[in-house]
């Protein structure tokens, strides 16, 4: 059910972003990526060390199709050893946006796989679940094409594969956007 939904929302987007511009309009591309922040709210553990990365396609000026890349990694101390902490998130969907002034803010939702594992006594656990992460942000223009970028995001994990309850994670994001074409 998870890989045909995916599969749904790929095929949408790439039929969205198929459809022919009128002749005076651009499309905008912008690469994005910096340090990402994560907490889990569930078991109160934070993530500090974190990367985010990933593009958005303008398909009018105020809706754009996302994908967007991250990874979190921590070390937890326990009485006996250390538990390495990781998750990778793999995200697509949308993100509608507006200029007020110098900056741009935006709010996006996107979903797909949330990749999480935590390796205790060269033992190591994994689960693979589906997401919605639903977030806000604003850009700060730095240059015609460089802006600064700052983002929070709330990952809500539907299920887990061993049919524990969900639970949901805090994302921030500082990161540095280069747009390809200017809008």
């Amino acid at each position: 059910m998870i890989a045909a939904m995916i599969r749904s929302a790929a095929i949408l987007a790439l039929l969205v972003s198929v459809c022919a511009p009128a002749e005076a309009q651009s499309r905008s591309l912008e690469i994005f990526g910096g340090y990402s922040f994560a907490h889990d709210a569930k078991s109160e553990t934070e993530l500090p060390a974190g990367w985010s990365a990933g593009a958005a396609l303008a398909l009018n000026p105020w809706f754009a199709v996302v994908g967007d890349l991250a990874g979190h990694y921590a070390t937890v101390q326990t009485f006996d050893a250390d538990v390495r902490l990781t998750t990778h998130a793999v995200m697509g969907g949308g993100r509608a946006s507006a200029r007020v002034g110098r900056l741009t803010e935006f709010a996006q939702l996107l979903a797909g796989v949330v990749r999480g594992s935590g390796t205790v006594f060269g033992s190591t656990e994994t689960n693979t679940v589906f997401a919605y992460q639903p977030g806000v942000g604003v850009d700060y223009p730095l240059s015609d094409r460089l802006a600064g970028r700052a983002q929070l995001d709330i990952r809500l994990v539907r299920n887990t594969a061993s049919g524990s309850e969900a639970g949901h994670q805090f994302r921030f994001c500082a990161s540095l956007v280069y747009r390809v074409t200017r809008r």
